[in-house]
């Protein structure tokens, strides 16, 4: 018997599809607002995949999921909805199969690489670009969520960032904050852009994918043609909420009776406080080393990157080769964990760093020495160590090896590894390579690591790992 019973995983693809099938439902009626007479497309795929997922889900008894079967299911649930995702591309704007496959999976990883012309596509195909990348934000952090704990990896730790560790007795109750959290701040975002000048619809679109860190624009300068004074400051708080993890507003809300200790919440995450430190150095390193480059501009810029959105007022393939690297960087580390951000994430990176400290410490004392912090003797193998070491290495091969393969085609070495490290870690901003003219191969390469960038490669390796054991 087989590793992944497909049976079961088909089951909960189904389950996907059916929500897909709902939000493409939920177009036809934006359609139909907006005097479009293109939503029979939207009715025809959005029922056709809702019917036929619900089916799915009905007649597959359910079982419990294994490890290798919960990562099939995160691998072919993006794949399974960037191919249904694809179609009203396909039909209604009459892109090539391969180019609204692209856009379609940009959007459900919430990278926001872009093929289509905005100035000719239709205002519903622009909010379901949205609203796909704010399905796939939210479906990210559910699906991360779901591994840890079917894995028996304590979530619940990993993603609690400080807080209490008993913050959520029960998955269920988990998942509701983190659906809760994710509406109200979709909310709140639409207000924050509609005081700032913007009109509804606009608000709405830009929200749904600041908010999922996705970054897809509606206008053909990502944000840069918005002429409203203090837009910018709005979309940067947008995209700041999207990037800080989830559990932390809950925390917030549980302190709300005291305004000081939800502030006091926030303040205490290192992750919110080395979001902010690194936004504030990237914007300090982009306002020297960018010509003309405003106070605000440099901050939009470097928050747009530290968040993974992708959003821009400065065409990144207009910067000077110093400011591409240091926006590689931050890209490269990313937003919190359980946020809707992508790159390795600061948890991460703050772990790496503190073990690093660790074991220089160690190796300065005997082995019998306690230190301050480690009264139970943990090593720093049991701090989690190896796995971020791990996770780390990994991106930096696919970032190593997607940008060899620009550069053997031709591409400057900069351009390919800031490409290459915007698509790893669900970005979306480009140094002008990606395109309708790139190459068939080249747009396959970008889609395989939106793809398993945006699961952190692990679900995706270890599906594939299946495959090997299962024939032995």
């Amino acid at each position: 018997m087989g590793l992944v019973r497909y049976r079961v995983v088909f089951k909960y693809i189904g389950g996907i599809l059916s929500i897909l099938g709902g939000a493409l439902l939920l177009t036809a009626s934006v359609s139909l607002l907006l005097g479009e007479v293109i939503f029979l497309y939207y009715i025809f795929v959005g029922l056709s995949s809702a019917i036929f997922g619900w089916y799915i889900y009905r007649v597959v008894p359910e079982k419990e999921l294994t490890t290798p079967e919960a990562a099939a299911v995160a691998s072919l649930s993006f794949l399974a909805t960037s191919i249904i995702g694809a179609l009203p591309f396909l039909l209604i704007n009459k892109m090539p199969p391969l180019n609204a496959w692209f856009e379609a999976m940009s959007g459900l990883t919430t990278t926001g690489f872009s093929l289509i012309d905005i100035g000719t596509t239709p205002e519903s195909l622009l909010f379901f670009r949205a609203l796909i990348q704010w399905l796939g934000g939210m479906g990210f952090v559910l699906i991360t969520v779901s591994l840890f704990i079917i894995s028996g990896r304590p979530a619940i730790v990993l993603l609690k960032d400080g807080l209490e560790e008993k913050l959520f007795p029960r998955i269920a109750r988990h998942v509701q904050a983190i659906v809760i959290t994710y509406l109200v701040l979709t909310i709140a975002g639409t207000m924050l852009l509609l005081l700032s000048g913007l009109h509804l619809f606009d608000a709405i679109c830009y929200t749904l994918s600041g908010i999922s860190t996705g970054g897809f624009a509606i206008h053909k300068n990502s944000v840069g043609d918005i002429p409203y004074k203090w837009a910018p400051q709005a979309f940067t708080l947008v995209m700041i909420f999207g990037a800080i993890n989830f559990t932390l507003y809950y925390q917030a809300w549980k302190a709300k009776r005291n305004g000081w200790k939800s502030v006091l919440a926030f303040s205490k995450s290192p992750q919110v406080l080395s979001l902010f430190v690194f936004i504030t150095l990237t914007a300090s390193l982009l306002y020297i080393t960018v010509e003309k480059s405003g106070v605000m501009e440099a901050l939009f810029l470097a928050a747009s990157a530290q968040t993974t959105t992708g959003y821009y007022t400065i065409n990144p393939s207009r910067l000077p080769a110093i400011a591409m690297v240091v926006l590689s960087a931050s890209m490269f580390i990313g937003g919190s964990l359980g946020s809707t951000s992508g790159g390795i994430k600061l948890f991460r990176l703050l772990k790496l760093l503190k073990n690093m400290n660790r074991f220089f410490l160690y190796n300065l004392y005997p082995k019998e020495v306690v230190l301050p912090g480690d009264a139970r003797g943990k090593g720093v193998e049991r701090d989690g160590f190896p796995a971020i070491l791990y996770v780390i290495i990994i991106y930096f091969f696919f970032i190593f090896i997607g940008s060899s393969v620009f550069i053997w085609r031709g591409f400057d070495p900069l351009s390919a590894v800031f490409e290459v490290t915007s698509a790893v870690s669900t970005v979306g901003l480009s140094s002008g390579i990606v395109s309708p003219e790139l190459g068939g191969g080249l747009k396959c390469v970008l889609i395989f690591l939106m793809w398993a960038g945006r699961l952190e490669f692990f679900p995706v390796l270890i599906w594939a790992y299946s495959f090997g054991i299962r024939t032995h």
